[in-house]
């Protein structure tokens, strides 16, 4: 393929890509995204299963052993040769298991805290998702940005690149001004394909997120949020010591610990088993015969002193857990408000009216090339430190959304809507 055929492709494909986002028409806010994850994200939806199954064991928990029916019956009568002569012996039994030492109360409120647990274990996966929507979302928001921007600068380049070819047939411009112009052209196509691909693969993980069908094309907006006040980092702390979800979650997983080992203790006493005898023909010396029988196992070799000692430790080492993310909660809070503050600084920097002054400029850059008022040199200059600083703004606004959403992550609330 000739050169100037690939790069009129190139420019077709770009532009034919811009026309159908420009044509969505579907603009998602992160409003709606967040709506739309919470409500149709199937790995959300697998996960609130979770606390049912919780919930299900206890009623397991709850349920008491089932009864045990014996029958006992003759298979063979040497007296009168028979089989199955259950009318000259057969006895009937029923037994019972009966927990003690507080067995059935500590499974049942061990499966209670286990729902407790569940269910802050489901607000974290709730939040780490969110979390990954956000930056998702403003992935993609800073890639379709610099994608309208190698359109507007495709788009001048390919209406002075005609213009230069046709210089050439004539004499215009030097072969070598012509070679210097295409190569910058074919940089900078380059550098959009590069990020062509970037926002495809960042919209198919959007398109997961969201569970939209992978042919669909929507929008996003990359919309900083304004703030008007100040955070006070001590306050930012509290909230996060007392609502992050992974937090509350590890206080409550020492509580589950404590109740295990109780558990385990109390598992350490055998059970008894009670028995009932309505019914005995010919199995005793006496007739009829009603009994009971008591039945339990002797302590001697096996006290679950093995289990005992490991829930011991178990409780220990659920507590330098609680105190491991205690300590993680704090300095994860104030390094993501130190990295807020200083993207929303570097973000201050950049006022409307040099980025309409950059605007203007660019405007008038081709039209001084094509009348030689400026050197090559000078527009390639000219249009690296438009594509640059632009690029640089958008990036910027991108750190700063995923700082707005790390604050928010670490916190765990939203402290800043957007």
């Amino acid at each position: 393929m000739k050169p100037k055929v690939f790069s009129g492709t190139v420019i077709v494909w770009l532009l034919s890509c811009a026309v159908a986002m420009a044509q969505a028409d579907t603009i998602v806010t992160f409003q709606d995204s967040k709506a739309r994850m919470l409500r149709y994200n199937l790995g959300l939806l697998a996960s609130y299963y979770d606390i049912n199954i919780a919930k299900a064991k206890v009623i397991t928990a709850r349920a008491w052993n089932n009864p045990n029916l014996i029958f006992n019956g003759d298979m063979w009568n040497s007296e009168t040769n028979e089989y199955v002569a259950t009318r000259n012996q057969h006895l009937f039994q029923f037994e019972q298991i009966f927990g003690i030492a507080g067995k059935h109360i500590n499974s049942v409120k061990l499966a209670r805290i286990g729902v407790e647990m569940a269910e802050k274990q489901m607000q974290d996966v709730i939040r780490s998702l969110l979390f990954e929507l956000g930056n998702t979302y403003s992935d993609v928001a800073a890639l379709q940005s610099k994608f309208i921007l190698y359109k507007q600068v495709l788009l001048n380049y390919d209406k002075l690149m005609e213009f230069t070819r046709r210089q050439l047939q004539v004499g215009a411009i030097s072969q070598i001004e012509g070679v210097r112009l295409e190569a910058e052209y074919l940089d900078v196509k380059a550098e959009a394909l590069r990020n062509y691909n970037d926002l495809e693969a960042a919209l198919a993980h959007l398109r997961i997120l969201l569970q939209y069908p992978q042919d669909t094309t929507f929008y996003v907006e990359q919309r900083p949020p304004v703030i008007g006040e100040e955070f006070s980092l001590e306050t930012l702390t509290d909230q996060a010591l007392s609502g992050r979800p992974d937090l509350e979650a590890s206080k409550i997983n020492i509580r589950y610990q404590q109740r295990n080992l109780k558990l385990q203790v109390s598992t350490g006493i055998p059970d008894i088993k009670v028995g009932y005898q309505p019914q005995d023909r010919g199995s005793n010396y006496i007739r009829p015969y009603h009994g009971y029988t008591t039945e339990i196992f002797v302590p001697l070799y096996n006290r679950n002193q093995g289990s005992i000692k490991a829930a011991q430790h178990s409780v220990k080492q659920s507590e330098l857990q609680f105190l491991q993310m205690d300590n993680q909660v704090r300095n994860e809070v104030v390094a993501a408000y130190n990295r807020y503050k200083s993207s929303n600084t570097g973000l201050a920097n950049y006022n409307t009216e040099f980025l309409e002054r950059l605007r203007q400029l660019n405007q008038s850059t081709n039209e001084n090339f094509q009348k030689r008022n400026i050197s090559l040199l000078q527009f390639i200059d000219q249009q690296r430190i438009y594509i640059r600083t632009n690029i640089e703004l958008i990036e910027l606004k991108q750190l700063y959304l995923n700082n707005v959403n790390e604050l928010n992550f670490y916190v765990g609330t939203n402290i800043i809507e957007y």
